[in-house]
């Protein structure tokens, strides 16, 4: 009776799938407790290369409607400004993947046409590439490339079957990080007007005073006058459709030189970065004018619906706070009441006066 000979070969490449598999098991975990994108993706790039040792990775999120990918990791040597181009779908391996929505192995692909060329890479230099689409719930959302450089450059089907359950991974942790940012965008959000919401004001008012490179940081209050009596009039339900039209009015006279907010009820704001006390008397001119000059139609009626404006600024101020801006922005509002002045400014320094 004849003993059986262990496949050395056999026991090894078992061994390695299973170490493989324990450390997909933990990047999964690891990768559905972050929350922000850019975090998600540094954290695929620093796992893929440790699982499969490569050259250069690249990872690009799909624009199906364009039929484009559009690079949003490109580690290894890509040329300068790379990801600001954009990939054709069905053009290179990256573009059939995405295409096909099925996975490449191409040991040869400096020989292999559908390769395609990147300027500003190398040609004809010896490399091998997987390309595999990111799918999920049956929509290709982008794809991955591994790149491996060299005359003895080659991928293992082990090899290609870890980039097909990373990219499983990767998907997935893609598709939770977006979840989670849109639903922290719509909790910043005001529903009837779209505009950022109190907490969205919030946020973005202290992450401007805290960035010195914004300074100074303007502030713009508005306050509509008499408009109980558009809801005691006309009911409330045309009260919101005069309030989304004055949002839509407070948009298009900003533009984009500052973020409009609806802080709650007929209070709303406008917050201005790199802009000066100048600066917010032009906005705050060009606002009263609009909203002035527009005229809201409704079912029951015509509405033309005025604000009491007021503005303060950091302009020249040192150490300015969020409650400082506020408070004489708030000021500035109240002096502005029809039976006064239709805008007033204030600086922050005027606090007290």
């Amino acid at each position: 009776m004849s003993a059986t000979v262990p496949d050395t070969a056999a026991s090894e490449r078992g061994a390695l799938v299973a170490s493989s598999y324990r450390q997909l098991a933990e990047i999964y975990h690891d990768l559905l407790s972050r929350d922000q994108l850019d975090q998600v993706l540094e954290r695929l790039v620093k796992t893929v290369t440790h699982l499969i040792p490569v050259a250069s990775i690249l990872i690009a999120e799909a624009q199906t409607e364009q039929r484009l990918l559009k690079p949003i990791v490109a580690e290894g040597g890509w040329p300068d400004g790379f990801l600001n181009a954009t990939l054709p779908f069905g053009e290179g391996l990256i573009g059939l993947a995405a295409e096909r929505g099925r996975p490449i192995l191409c040991n040869d692909a400096h020989l292999d046409p559908r390769a395609g060329h990147v300027a500003g890479t190398p040609i004809g230099e010896p490399e091998a590439i997987i390309s595999v689409p990111l799918v999920a719930r049956g929509v290709v959302i982008g794809a991955m490339s591994l790149y491996r450089e060299g005359e003895d450059a080659s991928f293992s089907d082990l090899d290609f079957e870890l980039a097909q359950r990373f990219a499983d991974a990767a998907t997935i942790a893609i598709e939770n990080a977006r979840t989670r940012a849109e639903l922290r965008e719509l909790g910043r959000r005001d529903e009837l007007t779209g505009l950022l919401n109190r907490r969205g004001f919030n946020e973005l008012l202290t992450a401007a005073l805290a960035d010195q490179s914004q300074a100074p940081v303007s502030l713009v209050l508005l306050d509509l006058d008499d408009f109980k009596s558009v809801n005691d009039e006309h009911g409330h339900l045309c009260g919101d459709d005069v309030l989304a039209e004055v949002a839509g009015v407070l948009r298009d006279s900003v533009g984009g030189r500052g973020q409009v907010c609806r802080l709650g009820g007929d209070e709303f704001a406008v917050i201005l970065t790199s802009a000066g006390m100048i600066d917010a008397q032009v906005i705050s001119g060009l606002v009263h004018a609009a909203l002035a000059n527009h005229v809201v139609t409704l079912s029951s009626g015509h509405v033309t619906q005025r604000a009491s404006i007021g503005a303060a600024s950091t302009d020249g101020v040192a150490d300015a706070d969020a409650e400082m801006l506020l408070r004489e922005a708030d000021r500035a509002m109240y002096d502005a009441k029809p039976e006064r002045e239709p805008v007033r400014l204030r600086l922050v320094s005027d606090a007290g006066a």
